[in-house]
């Protein structure tokens, strides 16, 4: 039975159309995020807008953009009106999605723009006219510039993952961008974080916005298992291949720090006969997806994956989240951890912290508010598992081969006092033959030659 005093989406003023996109898409009451952004947005006020993956973000800004444009008259050509920027393919496409899915019955048109795969099916789609249009920031301005789109007819325009674009390097493009659109009437700016960067950047392009912010202990952190092993870079991969062979676990999403992580893990996590994929911004499109749609699936391989492939990314029934490496920034442990345990469920998450990430688990601490249980492990009980590839900490250059040989040759003289260290011999660099220009001066008549053959002088024959 529903309560009289839980909002529901009519408050709203939605058309019948949404109305049956929300309700065919399963949602019955709005979050915290969509009670407080919808409202202004539909009012033409900017926003800015402060909430973490998984609080409905999307939907907040999407089923407003889609009323404001079912509430005017669409043009016959269906001229861009709204454009959307997100950071990563991932995040485009499933933006995308959430618009197709929201006006399926509405005539409105949107399409997905992004790099890694060929800009000509996308051209074509942009030919036909678009009323929405997800981008990534690099794709669409390469358009932009071969004249593929116009952005002077954007009314609204949105900015997902603000600070992800601020750590991605992409704010000088997001700039030109928002500089080519100046005929807009509104501006969403949505990030998970709002550190002073980002602040800043929301003066600059917003105007007098409407600040929501829904805090991190929206999480219900208590219903989450979060516990820390102390273990050093060098022993977590072996902690961790003994951790997912002992915990019974259902879908399991790993986060490491850098690509390269992301592979040897993932590889290291196949050789004892375990599956795991890795995502990471150098996979191709195809791979990205197929990774994605894999660990969607009914038979889920354990997903590696660094932040900023999975950031924004909504994946149902987690178990676990294994942390192999903490997060520099706080408020990314919060989004990590956020994705196990959702509605209403049990979730577990561990953390392998070495002894320079200390410090990130007092900053993480001190954010929630918490005291993470700090665990340990017995090797002894499990395998050593010799052929994983260790994470060292870092691998030396190698170096020329003449200074190896000399500190070779030191170490055995150190070594043994009766060896004698010879000469090495110095290799004869080869001279490159040059062909040589030859002139009249060089070759000598018979009477300038006096006594010897001149070089290039023909040759007397005798009858002998």
């Amino acid at each position: 039975m529903t309560d009289s005093h839980t909002p529901t989406f009519e408050r709203f003023g939605f058309s019948s159309a949404l109305l049956r996109a929300i309700e065919r898409r399963g949602y019955e009451h709005p979050t915290a995020i969509q009670q407080e952004a919808i409202p202004p947005i539909l009012n033409g006020d900017d926003v800015l807008g402060c909430a973490q993956t998984g609080t409905g973000k999307t939907a907040a800004f999407a089923l407003p953009a889609i009323e404001k444009l079912t509430s005017a008259e669409l043009t016959p050509e269906h001229q861009l009106r709204v454009l959307v920027l997100a950071p990563t393919r991932e995040l485009a496409v499933q933006i995308n999605d959430c618009f197709e899915a929201y006006s399926q019955h509405t005539s409105v048109r949107q399409t997905v723009i992004h790099g890694g795969v060929g800009a000509n099916p996308q051209i074509q789609r942009l030919r036909k006219g678009m009323d929405v249009v997800v981008a990534t920031p690099g794709r669409l301005l390469d358009l932009l510039e071969q004249g593929h789109l116009s952005l002077q007819t954007v009314e609204l325009l949105v900015v997902d993952e603000a600070d992800m674009m601020l750590d991605m390097g992409f704010i000088d493009d997001v700039t030109k961008i928002i500089n080519l659109a100046s005929n807009r009437n509104q501006t969403l700016l949505f990030s998970a974080t709002l550190p002073p960067e980002v602040q800043s950047i929301a003066d600059n392009w917003l105007d007098n916005p409407k600040t929501i912010t829904v805090v991190p202990d929206a999480i219900p952190i208590h219903l989450i298992n979060q516990s820390v092993f102390f273990v050093e870079n060098i022993n977590k991969d072996l902690l961790l291949i003994q951790y997912l062979f002992a915990t019974p676990r259902a879908r399991t999403l790993v986060f490491v720090r850098t690509k390269k992580d992301a592979e040897r893990v993932a590889g290291n996590i196949n050789r004892v006969k375990l599956e795991a994929l890795p995502l990471h911004g150098n996979k191709s499109q195809g791979r990205r997806r197929k990774a994605i749609a894999a660990f969607r699936s009914e038979q889920a391989p354990i997903l590696v994956a660094t932040d900023v492939a999975a950031r924004g990314l909504d994946f149902d029934n987690i178990s676990h989240v294994i942390n192999y490496a903490l997060p520099e920034y706080p408020e990314y442990y919060i989004h990590r951890v956020g994705r196990t345990g959702r509605a209403g469920a049990k979730g577990e998450a561990i953390s392998l912290c070495a002894s320079h990430e200390r410090y990130y688990l007092k900053q993480i601490e001190t954010l929630a508010d918490i005291s993470i249980a700090v665990r340990e492990w017995n090797f002894d009980d499990f395998g050593s598992f010799p052929q994983l590839e260790r994470a060292s900490q870092r691998r030396r250059k190698r170096k020329p081969d003449d200074q190896e040989a000399m500190e070779t040759d030191a170490e055995q003289a150190t070594s043994d006092p009766s060896w004698v260290r010879g000469k090495r011999k110095k290799k004869k660099k080869k001279k490159k033959r040059q062909s040589r220009v030859i002139t009249m001066d060089d070759i000598k008549s018979p009477s300038q030659q006096s006594g010897a053959t001149g070089k290039y002088a023909p040759k007397k024959r005798s009858l002998d």
